[in-house]
């Protein structure tokens, strides 16, 4: 299959982004073999093409509901060049606030990897940093945290 990243849709975007920063993870961790979560086919071919650009082995295991990508270290195993170099992005928003209902004694509040924040439930697809449950009525984002008032960041 050839598979450009451009070709994708966003949630197929979103969803090899995420994969990419766990291989990479894999890659620098001891463990030598990896079982992904259960996926639809169409997902499995995209998780085994990523795969191949990290020269790991690869292969389906499970029947039904319960199929799931296995991934294997090998000799010439390693992070694709692209992502070697790349350096997480810090998000800082200074000073600027963010206020929520005080009316609410506690609200869930993400932030997004691409900057944005809001309110974090189940439904969120987002790929977030970090989320907290802030119980005071404002909160700011200091370098990938979620800071609030008591905090010693703030």
């Amino acid at each position: 299959m050839s598979m450009q990243r451009n070709e994708l849709n966003i949630k197929d975007d979103l969803l090899l982004s995420e994969y990419e920063e766990q291989f990479v993870e894999f890659m620098k961790s001891d463990q030598t073999e990896l079982h992904l979560e259960p996926m639809n086919s169409y997902y499995r071919r995209l998780v085994h093409h990523l795969a191949s650009e990290f020269k790991l082995k690869t292969h389906s295991e499970g029947d039904g509901a319960d199929r799931h990508v296995v991934l294997t270290k090998i000799a010439k195993s390693q992070v694709p060049d692209k992502l070697k170099n790349q350096r997480p992005i810090i998000w800082n928003f200074g000073d600027q606030e963010f206020l929520v209902d005080p009316l609410q004694p506690m609200v869930e509040v993400y932030l997004g990897k691409d900057g944005s924040v809001g309110l974090y439930d189940e439904t969120v697809t987002t790929p977030y940093i970090t989320k907290r449950k802030v119980v005071s009525g404002s909160f700011k984002i200091k370098m990938n945290k979620i800071v609030e008032l008591h905090d010693e960041e703030w």
